[in-house]
This record gives C-alpha cells, structure tokens and sequence, in this order.
C-alpha cells in the first residue's frame, strides 16, 4: 500500500486549465502509480508553459475496463467519445483520478523545480516527491 504523498503529473496546457477553473474533474489515464485518496496532486503544464501551474487533492482513483469509466466519468472528464475512444485504444484498462479543491499557483519554472529536485524532468506520467521535495515545492508556491 503506497503512502499518502505529494506528486506531480503532466498534463497539457488546456485541461490543466480546465481543472483549475473547476470545469474538468477528472484525469484520465491508461496507467497511473497507486496514489490514494487526500494526497496533493500537481500539475505541471507542458509546453508551452512548461510549468507547475496548480495542485488538487485526489478524492479517488478508479481503474476499470473503458467502457465502464465513460459511462462513469464523461461528464467530468473534460473531452469527447471521440477523443477518448482514441485515447483507450487497444487498452482493457482505464483509470480514472477524480480531482477536488483545486488551486491555482505559480507559475513554477522548471528553473524553480530543479530547486526541488536537482534532476527533475516532466513526468511522463506521475512522479512521487519525497516529503522534503513536496515541502520545498509548497514554499516555492506560498502554501505552508
């Protein structure tokens, strides 16, 4: 069972947008690291921003098969049936992050990240920070 922790997942420029204006509540994924319910979730946009832009708090993560999640999730997903049948092509699995209390920070340059983590590169999925990491991060963003 993971810990509770701090991460940073990438997502492009438009839906992080969306997730922090409260329009997209859930990240669709066809893999993701177990994170659990109440860990901190940043966002960094990729380019052109290039940047942490926000966090949310994870209320949940659910993985089943596509069809399931659609019928679930569409509404809150942020696309269409078109995009994400695109997306799950070829999968049997998807996974579901369902976002609460989202907040906008930064921006917070990669110039400032590497402050937190000497060798940090966008994640291609999620990267798990270590509690000095995600304390480093939340100075840098003026929410301790």
């Amino acid at each position: 069972m993971p810990e509770k922790a701090d991460a940073i997942i990438s997502i492009h420029p438009g839906y992080a947008e969306a997730i922090l204006a409260g329009e997209k509540t859930v990240e669709l994924r066809r893999r993701v690291p177990a994170l659990l319910s109440g860990s901190r979730l940043w966002i960094y946009a990729t380019r052109p921003t290039a940047a942490v832009v926000g966090f949310v708090t994870i209320q949940g993560v659910n993985k089943a098969d596509p069809i399931t999640i659609w019928r679930q999730y569409r509404h809150n997903a942020g696309i269409d049936l078109a995009a994400f049948q695109t997306y799950f092509a070829g999968t049997h699995e998807a996974v579901a992050i369902v976002l609460a209390a989202a907040k906008r920070v930064g921006p917070i340059t990669m110039e400032q990240l590497k402050t937190v983590r000497d060798s940090f590169h966008p994640p291609q999925t999620v990267i798990r920070l270590t509690d000095f990491e995600a304390s480093s991060l939340r100075r840098i963003a003026k929410i301790e």
